[in-house]
């Protein structure tokens, strides 16, 4: 050894001892993965008042033709929106249908609304036949839970029209392409697979299945989207081949098959949603974020059939006549629509499983939220039954009866009880 090593090998020697504790730089721990922490939405502390008084004391009986109206929406008894307007009436049989009538709002500039970002259309929700007037918080708390694309937020409020009490109504985001909504660039599409759709301005019908579809976005009203044009053949070749490789004998192969065409994983959550809270009568909203991207499903829209009010024996059974005896354990949208066809293959199956056990953690979360929200509504409840006496009555296609509010809403935690205990055993079995 060198005399020159010698001395650089006993000055680190050196070095090495003289150094205390505080100078010894310690070699970091391998970073840990951090355990989720979700929470769900809070519940509001009231029930807010919306009043809407139209211009002349008119009766709003059209959903065609907006009336001028002006806005006044109070929490805990301060006003905290005031502006103007216009109203029409919204919906399909719940507006020809029920007395209590559904209603959609236009304001002139864009506000918050109730906590909600702003915007300018927001929509009344009646929910006539939901007695316990919580199925669309179940529907929109799942999607919540499951961080669906487009969430659809709600708010239970009193509603007066011209001074004249309505009851108690779900104000909701309107389902449109606006930011904080259905968030899509401008060459992307929102349209639905419609039972309506003859009733629409414009329509398309597939190839292989022959499903009816309308367009939400380009509007065809404002003559964004015209039968032949670009848009139009765009959207319908798209969806005419999705059909054509979902229904082919390659559908399974992720390069020509289904998977060429849809997100998964959008498909998988919007099924978990719909069948897990046993909803016979959904809208089928399809959005499409851009051309060149991949299919989506939702948002998820319209529950007031769901958790065991209504029943059809298969898919395109009529509704069941009551009385009868709800199914917690009936298979509905694994055989129906395009799923039917999707759960022929081990890969969705297996999507839909994991975004399931990903669920899972947080139903415990959901439920407790659920019951504040209902704890939230007790009161206001009251109100509503008084103006609109339909407890103990068979309403549309509802196969249940019960004497009280209170019924109703412990039918729906119980019917939700089951059907999660059905789904874990379906969804173990399917794989």
């Amino acid at each position: 050894m060198t005399h020159r090593i010698k001395i650089s090998l006993l000055a680190i020697a050196l070095a090495l001892v003289s150094c205390g504790e505080e100078d010894i730089i310690p070699v970091p721990e391998p970073e840990q993965p951090q355990e989720e922490k979700f929470e769900m939405s809070s519940v509001p502390d009231c029930v807010p008042v919306v009043e809407i008084a139209v211009a002349g004391g008119a009766d709003i009986v059209s959903k065609d033709e907006y009336l001028r109206v002006q806005v006044t929406i109070k929490e805990n008894d301060q006003v905290v929106l005031q502006t103007a307007g216009k109203a029409k009436g919204r919906g399909n049989y719940t507006w020809h249908g029920y007395p209590k009538k559904p209603y959609k709002i236009k304001l002139d500039d864009k506000h918050e609304v109730c906590g909600f970002p702003e915007n300018k259309d927001w929509v009344l929700l009646s929910d006539y036949c939901d007695k316990s007037l919580m199925r669309t918080a179940y529907m929109c708390d799942i999607s919540e839970a499951l961080e669906v694309d487009y969430p659809v937020r709600y708010r239970h409020v009193h509603l007066f029209l011209n001074g004249l009490y309505k009851g108690v109504y779900l104000l909701t985001d309107q389902v449109e392409k606006k930011k904080h909504r259905v968030d899509i660039e401008d060459d992307g599409f929102l349209f639905e697979n419609d039972n309506y759709a003859w009733e629409e301005p414009l329509r398309f019908v597939t190839g292989t299945k022959k499903y009816q579809f309308s367009f939400k976005y380009p509007d065809p009203e404002d003559g964004e989207i015209v039968e032949g044009d670009d848009n139009f053949n765009y959207i319908v070749g798209l969806m005419n081949a999705f059909e054509e490789a979902l229904y082919g004998p390659d559908f399974k192969n992720p390069a020509t098959g289904y998977r060429r065409y849809i997100d998964v994983e959008s498909f998988a959550k919007w099924y978990i949603v719909a069948e897990l809270t046993a909803n016979h009568d959904p809208n089928m909203y399809y959005v499409l974020p851009s051309r060149g991207k991949k299919i989506q499903k939702g948002p998820l829209w319209d529950s007031e059939w769901s958790l065991g009010t209504s029943y059809r024996g298969g898919p395109t059974d009529s509704w069941a006549t009551p009385p009868r005896k709800p199914d917690p354990h009936q298979h509905i949208w694994s055989r129906w629509k395009y799923f039917g066809r999707l759960f022929q293959d081990p890969y969705f199956k297996q999507e839909v499983r994991r975004v399931w056990e990903e669920f899972k953690p947080r139903i415990p979360l959901l439920k407790e939220k659920l019951e504040l929200v209902a704890e939230s509504i007790s009161e206001a409840q009251a109100m509503n039954f008084a103006q609109w006496p339909v407890i103990g009555t068979y309403l549309g296609a509802s196969i249940i009866c019960l004497d009280s509010w209170e019924a109703e809403v412990e039918y729906n935690a119980d019917f939700f009880d089951e059907r999660v205990k059905w789904m874990d055993e379906f969804l173990n079995s399917a794989l």
